[in-house]
Order: C-alpha cells, then sequence, then structure tokens
C-alpha cells in the first residue's frame, strides 16, 4: 500500500516540474526540461545547455512550476564555455508513517 502512495507521489512532484531558471552571470534564463527518468522512488530531472547556451559562470539552476514558482534550487559555481552541460536533480520521495 505504501509503495501506491509513493509512486503517486513521485509522478505529482515530477508533473508540477516545468521549466529550469538557469543564473548565468547574474541573467536569469529559462530552459526546457530535457529529459526525465524514474528509478525505484527517485526521479531526475535533467537542464540541458547546449554549447551555444548560457556561457559563463552557471550560479544557481532552478526547476519552477507552470506559474513560476521555485521548486527546488541548486547552487553551482561551474564556468561554461563552448561545451554542453548536462545539470541533473535528483528527488527521491519517501513516506514515514507514525505509529
Amino acid at each position: 500500500m505504501q509503495n501506491r502512495l509513493l509512486e503517486l507521489l513521485q509522478n505529482d512532484v515530477s508533473n508540477h516540474i516545468n521549466k529550469a531558471l538557469v543564473n548565468v552571470d547574474g541573467q536569469l534564463k529559462s530552459y526546457p526540461i530535457f529529459k526525465t527518468t524514474s528509478s525505484g522512488f527517485k526521479v531526475t530531472k535533467y537542464v540541458y545547455l547546449d554549447d551555444i547556451q548560457a556561457q559563463g559562470q552557471i550560479q544557481t539552476v532552478s526547476l519552477l512550476d507552470s506559474s513560476g514558482n521555485t521548486l527546488a534550487t541548486k547552487s553551482l559555481n561551474i564556468k561554461k564555455g563552448d561545451s554542453g552541460l548536462l545539470i541533473a536533480f535528483e528527488l527521491e520521495v519517501k513516506v514515514e508513517v507514525s505509529s
């Protein structure tokens, strides 16, 4: 029974994530979710910046819902040049029942 609850919660969390907001050299740029994978009760959302996008200092990446609310933020300190960059957010859903 708890496994089904975890599946429902995992799908719900995954469906709320709509796009990413990347802070490059102090400027915010919106990017689509490149790929989503699931394994067990983990959902991984990937944001891909290709070789010409977002060149500069990557400071933060945030996952947003369709209303623009921040759901998760990752602080980074990556100097991106002219090669691609794949950023992963691994989200794990857990349920604990108290008696």
